[in-house]
């Protein structure tokens, strides 16, 4: 297997294929069954997935798809949203026509599959939009209340529709939805804050069990990308109050909790990606942590969001957290300077000094050869760490 790639071995210093990996374990007794691991393997597959700009453009052409599917009803007097149980019953019967096509529409990447693969993408998506309207109007068109039809439609929906993007769009209108309801839904018995706060922090939680948890199936990756976009958007309200005018008083959701959250997750993120406690007393792991303290100190939560999912992204060599963390890092960055309540020139010394800062990182990292050696970082020894490899 030559083209397979390259196991880096912190002992010998050498480089190993795959199939040399997996024959030296079996050589030592570690690999008792070749039927057990290629079952294991295969279980671990799953089939390609489309690139995320054609995730976004399918799930844009679904949802007006599904809006032009209510509208026709609506012109026929078929349907009518004045009665909310005529709403539920065409939303269960899309939904039911979106999963009978879907179970029928064959593997093969055909013109004929793709055709009928959208049109279930649309039936389910017009269905999901009329239940969920349905339960809104049993409840009084109560916040709450669409936040858990919501729920209800698409955890029965997860297991059964096995489409990604539809997994990930549904799970994100539910995440979102309850954030919205918790920024503008003055009825909500407990405090801005404490809501908030909570709901960040389940969040933050699953997602790191569901990023990090080597048992993770494959299927649950589209609720892992939901959770961390819903974190995203979580901190861009956060950071955007001047923008988006949310918050008539800044200290109704102060930053302190999620400066917390954020800088914790990012220092056991760091840990994680060195291979342990082990490794914590090499100085670049210390230059890290001492650099996320004092980024919660400064009170940036979206740098250290977007810095936490570029250096996840390195470390698992997924390049769809490192591209959303490189791009969220420059915009966050302005959101900080800008709502800064100093002037002008006290903004441009900051900058001056942020830009000395990050040079002299660069010379510091370069004078120290990290630079040259991103993955395994030599301590004193000479020996590196192939966890992040």
């Amino acid at each position: 297997m030559p083209d397979q790639p390259a196991i880096y071995n912190e002992n010998s210093r050498q480089n190993f294929t795959a199939a040399e990996l997996l024959k030296a374990l079996g050589k030592k007794g570690l690999i008792t069954s070749d039927t057990d691991l290629a079952d294991f393997i295969i279980k671990q597959q799953q089939d390609p997935d489309l690139p995320f700009y054609l995730k976004i453009l399918a799930g844009i052409g679904a949802f007006i798809a599904s809006i032009c599917f209510i509208g026709f009803l609506m012109v026929a007097d078929i349907i009518g949203f004045n009665n909310e149980f005529e709403a539920l019953v065409w939303g269960g019967l899309f939904i039911g026509a979106a999963l009978s096509i879907y179970r029928v529409m064959g593997t093969n990447h055909s013109l004929k599959q793709s055709f009928f693969l959208q049109t279930s993408f649309a039936l389910i998506a017009a269905g999901k939009l009329l239940f969920i309207f349905g339960i809104a109007e049993l409840l009084d068109g109560d916040g709450w209340g669409i936040n858990l039809a919501a729920l209800m439609i698409t955890a029965l929906t997860y297991p059964m529709y096995r489409l990604s993007i539809e997994r990930f769009l549904s799970c994100t209108g539910v995440l979102v939805s309850v954030l919205l309801n918790i920024l503008w839904n003055d009825n909500l018995g407990l405090s801005k804050d404490i809501l908030y706060n909570s709901f960040f922090a389940i969040q933050l939680g699953l997602a790191a069990f569901l990023l990090i948890n080597p048992r993770t199936r494959p299927g649950m990756a589209p609720l892992a990308q939901a959770l961390v976009v819903s974190l995203c958007i979580s901190v861009l309200f956060l950071s955007s109050h001047a923008e988006f005018g949310y918050l008539d008083d800044r200290v109704v959701i102060a930053p302190v909790i999620v400066n917390i959250l954020l800088a914790t997750a990012l220092i056991a993120l760091m840990v994680w990606a060195v291979g342990g406690l082990d490794k914590l007393k090499r100085e670049p792991i210390l230059l890290g942590i001492t650099g996320a303290i004092l980024l919660g100190l400064l009170s940036v939560p979206g740098v250290i969001l977007a810095i936490g999912l570029m250096i996840f992204g390195y470390a698992r060599h997924d390049r769809l957290y490192t591209l959303l963390g490189a791009l969220l890092l420059p915009v966050f960055l302005c959101l900080y300077y800008y709502n800064l309540d100093i002037t002008l020139l006290q903004k441009s010394g900051i900058l001056i000094s942020s830009g000395v800062i990050l040079l002299a990182g660069k010379f510091y990292l370069k004078l120290k050869g990290w630079d040259q050696n991103p993955l395994h970082l030599s301590d004193e020894t000479g020996q590196g760490d192939a966890t992040c490899g």
